[in-house]
Formats: structure tokens, sequence, C-alpha cells
């Protein structure tokens, strides 16, 4: 049995190795073990950037409206249980460990390994059951044709947006990523996803005979440092979450809430629509934790290009503070913000994965960059009088958002 939250997370952090994986074969043997708990109403997410910003739109409208609302997101920045909450609230340490030992068990009976996050989606969708959501809003983990939470029937997919993340997954093109996302696609889909991109997209759902429904540009956006403005439709949409990328990610949830109303029997007022909309909050998103100074979990090369677009609509000094995986592309994103930053620190941060301050500084051309490679040595060198923003990986501004400035 396992006892406490370090033991689950001993348990799901193992090693594990497995082959190749071709198809969802493994986690539907894993949720028939638990006769497929998934009796509710699903909605799929996925894309490169703004899932978790468009699934926390979707639940508040949700609730807005009197439903009961579970969601599953990754990764976490605030605490691991923010991945799977009931309407506003994170499971539980109680609830987590229970069904931890509930699948654990279960998957020993049956003889059967799964990963790490086939845990989790299994968990959640427990979670779910056991609370008889109205509503189950589901990030994908990476991709959406092969990831684990796939296996959901759901009252309609949503796409995001696709650029270059997990290339090594699922490809080094923007179609072949693009390919992988709309695996999530069954009856409906709801996307913003790129001009570009949409010739293919339109040809995979008439090869799917699925709808396809391309999000209209939002109108008259305004960015103000402490609040979002727009108009979708005939909607006049204000938002707490900062940048002009957030109306888009708003947009998208207004038109799948608009679906489902239509065509899917959901109840919901306009009202309760662009209240559930002002009310969003997303921690890590261009949030601010003190006076003039700002986290932003822009890990990849579109996560930046709105953070820049953000950081340029704003007069004054600016002020940068970076750390990022050593994954991840940060040539292209140092660039960026070399380019807005009237001074930029590189830094790191105790994490198997995170990158050696000293190698992102060597990759800027910043006339005024700093190297610090202690995250807590920088609390000192923030500006008073410059915008200030911590960027570059959610795991690293998780860090940062603890501390008080």
């Amino acid at each position: 049995m396992l006892k406490t939250l370090d033991e689950c997370f001993e348990w799901l952090y193992e090693p594990r190795e497995f082959e190749a994986k071709f198809d969802l074969s493994r986690m539907y043997k894993a949720i028939d073990i638990f006769n497929r708990p998934i009796d509710y109403k699903c909605i799929h997410v996925a894309g490169t950037n703004g899932k978790g910003s468009t699934v926390a739109y979707l639940k508040n409208m949700l609730i807005n409206a009197g439903y009961k609302v579970g969601t599953f997101i990754s990764p976490f920045v605030v605490i691991f249980n923010e991945r799977m909450t009931l309407n506003s609230e994170y499971i539980s340490d109680e609830d987590f460990i229970r069904l931890c030992n509930h699948v654990y068990l279960n998957l020993m009976a049956n003889d059967l390994e799964i990963s790490f996050f086939e845990i989790l989606t299994v968990i959640a969708f427990l979670f779910f059951e056991e609370n008889e959501v109205d509503y189950a809003i589901i990030e994908t983990g990476v991709g959406g044709r092969l990831d684990s939470t796939n296996v959901i029937n759901k009252e309609v997919a949503l796409i995001t947006n696709v650029g270059f993340d997990h290339m090594d997954m699922l490809g080094d093109t923007l179609e072949k990523i693009a390919k992988e996302k709309l695996g999530i696609v069954d009856d409906v889909l709801v996307t913003t996803i790129q001009s570009e991109l949409r010739p293919m997209v339109s040809e995979y759902t008439r090869m799917r005979h699925a709808e396809c429904i391309y999000v209209e540009q939002p109108q008259n956006i305004v960015n103000e440092i402490d609040r979002t403005t727009f108009n979708y439709k005939d909607f006049e949409v204000e938002l707490s979450m900062l940048g002009e990328h957030q109306a888009y990610n708003a947009s998208l949830a207004i038109e799948g809430v608009l679906y489902l109303r239509e065509h899917k029997g959901l109840e919901i007022t306009d009202e309760q629509i662009l209240k559930g909309l002002r009310n969003t909050f997303w921690p890590g998103r261009l949030e601010k934790i003190g006076n003039k100074v700002y986290v932003d979990g822009s890990h990849n090369v579109e996560g930046v290009t709105s953070l820049v677009n953000f950081i340029k609509k704003f007069p004054g000094k600016k002020q940068i503070i970076f750390s990022c995986l050593a994954d991840k592309p940060a040539d292209n994103m140092i660039h960026m913000l070399d380019e807005v930053a009237d001074e930029i620190i590189f830094t790191s941060f105790d994490y198997p994965r995170a990158e050696k301050a000293e190698v992102i500084y060597n990759k800027s051309t910043s006339d005024n960059k700093k190297l610090v490679p202690e995250f807590k040595d920088t609390f000192e060198l923030v500006d008073p009088h410059s915008l200030t923003i911590y960027c570059g990986s959610l795991y690293f501004i998780s860090l940062i958002r603890q501390y008080n400035f």
C-alpha cells in the first residue's frame, strides 16, 4: 500500500521502459480493468500553446452555468494536485493517495505496467466518475493521436495552434505535428489553428467526415497592464488574463461553448459566458506577483512571441529574467527577448532538465546581459523602475511564485 504522497510519487516516477508506442492498446487495457470509467461528457483540448488557458475559460463558463466540471491538465504550476480539479478545487491529497492505491493494486493484480502519464489519466477518469461530473475538460499531454487521453468519447475537440515543440515525438515539420494533434478529432473540431495549415486541416476533417469550425478573428483587442478587452461576434469581452493571445484562447473557448449550446444541449446564457471569462485566472500566464513584477510560462518560440508582443505594448524599461530547460529551443527564444529587453538576466534552478545559466548567457547578443547562476540571487537585482518578467520555463516560474516581491 502507498501511504503518503511521497510514496505515490516514488511509484509514479519509477523508470519504465516501453517499446515505441504505435497505438493506444495499453491505455485501453488499463481502462478496461476499471470498466472504462468515462461515463460523462468530455471536451478534448490539444495544441502547442494556450491549452491551459482555454481549459480554464471553458471550466469557468460551465461552472457559471451551474455545471459540475472536472479538469485534467499538465504540467502543474502551483502544486501537483493542480493536474486534476473538481470545479475550482484541486484533488485532495487523501483522494489522490486513495485513487493511486486503487490503480496501483489493480494494475499489479492484472500484471499490467503503464506509463506515468497513463496512470495519471486513469486516476483522473476515476476521480471524475466518482464525483459524477457533468463535463470533464481533458487536456492532452503531448500531441493527440497517441496521447493517453485520446480514449474518450468527446462532445467536441478544440485545437489551439501548432508550433515546434516535442519534435522528437511529434515530427520535425508543422504539418507532421498538426496531424498528430488532429488525431483527437471525432465528429467536430473547433480551432484557431494558423491559416497556412487550414487547407490540410480541412482535408483531414473532410476525410474523417468531421465538421470543422474555424474561430473568427477577435476584434478591437486592447491590452492593458491589468486586463484585456476585445469583441468576438456579439460578445464584448473583458478578461483578467493578459496579452493579445488570450483574446484568441478565449474566442476558441467561446466558439466551443456556442457549439455545445447550439448542438449538444448545453444550457448557458451569454451573461454566464461573459462572467466566466471575466473571472478566469490561470497561474503563471503573465501573472502579476509584485509591483511591476510578472511571471510567464512561455517555454517555446510561440509562447515567447506572445510575451514579446505584450511587452512591446508598454512604455518604459523592460527587465527580463530567463531560465529554461535544456531540451527547449533557447537560441530563438533568447534572440527575441534580446530585442525587447533593456536588461536580460540569465539564471538557473535546481531541476534535472534545467539548462545551465552559462549556456543560455552565451547565446545572448544583448549589450546589457548578466549571468546570475543561482536564481535566488536575482531577487535583489529586480529593478523597481522596470517592468520585470521572469520567464522561460513553467518549472522555473513555479519556483519564483513562492517568493514575495
